[in-house]
Formats: C-alpha cells, sequence, structure tokens
C-alpha cells in the first residue's frame, strides 16, 4: 500500500513538472520569434555557396520571395531578387503488376487452383510492410532524405 501510494505521489510531482517546464516554455521561450505570427515573413536559407574564405552568396526564402545575397565578414548586400520556384511533386510510382504466365505449367488442373507463378505471384511477401522488411527501411530512408533535402 505504502509502495503504491509512493509511485501515485511520484508520478503527479513528475507530471506537475512537466507542466511547469511546457508552460514556461511557451510562455518565454519564443521571445523573438512567434511562429503563429502571420504578419512576419518567414526567412529560411536555401542554399549557401562560399567563395572565399569567409565570404559567399546564399539564396534565401522570405516568404514567397527568393532573393540572391552576398555576404562577408562585414555586410550583406542584396545581389538580385529570382522569381519563385515552383515546387515540383514526382509522379507516385505505381507497382508493376506481376507477369502471370498464358499457358499454366501444370497440363490438367482442377477448377478452383491458381497456376503456380501466379499464386506465387498474389502471395505477400513474408516480411512486407513489416519492421523487419529491407524495402520498409529503404522507404523510410528516402521519406527522411526528401524532408531533410535543402531546395
Amino acid at each position: 500500500m505504502n509502495g503504491l501510494m509512493l509511485t501515485l505521489r511520484v508520478l503527479l510531482s513528475l507530471a506537475c513538472v512537466i507542466a511547469l517546464i511546457w508552460y514556461v516554455g511557451r510562455r518565454w521561450g519564443g521571445q523573438g520569434r512567434s511562429a503563429g505570427s502571420s504578419r512576419e515573413a518567414h526567412v529560411q536559407v536555401v542554399g549557401r555557396q562560399s567563395v572565399g574564405r569567409h565570404s559567399g552568396v546564399a539564396v534565401v526564402a522570405v516568404g514567397s520571395r527568393r532573393l540572391l545575397v552576398g555576404y562577408g565578414e562585414q555586410q550583406v548586400n542584396l545581389l538580385t531578387e529570382l522569381s519563385p520556384v515552383a515546387e515540383i511533386q514526382p509522379a507516385p510510382v505505381v507497382p508493376k503488376a506481376p507477369k502471370v504466365p498464358t499457358k499454366p505449367s501444370v497440363p490438367k488442373q482442377r477448377s478452383g487452383d491458381l497456376p503456380t507463378g501466379v499464386a506465387d505471384a498474389l502471395r505477400p511477401a513474408p516480411l512486407q510492410g513489416s519492421v523487419l522488411s529491407p524495402a520498409t527501411w529503404r522507404q523510410a530512408v528516402r521519406a527522411l532524405q526528401d524532408r531533410t533535402v535543402r531546395r
């Protein structure tokens, strides 16, 4: 009984501390930037290329505008305004249907049976869609790469 009460008190204390941290973070954490404000333009560095040891050029996205700026140790200069880039979504990849043999390899079949090649093609792979499937990991890596690529 004492162990249960101690556990409940510890969990309640932990919940209070987490709630306090969350409140302080929401209240004072975003002083310089307000993510919900629609009046401020969203600024993002799209790409950067070094020209010298302490200088280079960068493409900066400000809202829907693209700016090419040059930067050095002492200053930042606007070089030109670029035309906005339209995001091109890749076409979805549709898997090809398995090849179905036109003539069954078995001379005589029962009425409910499928040819061997068709039955194997229609049966899902044993690991398909699971965490152990290499295809699942390849798809996860591709998704992460798409999210982290600078455009």
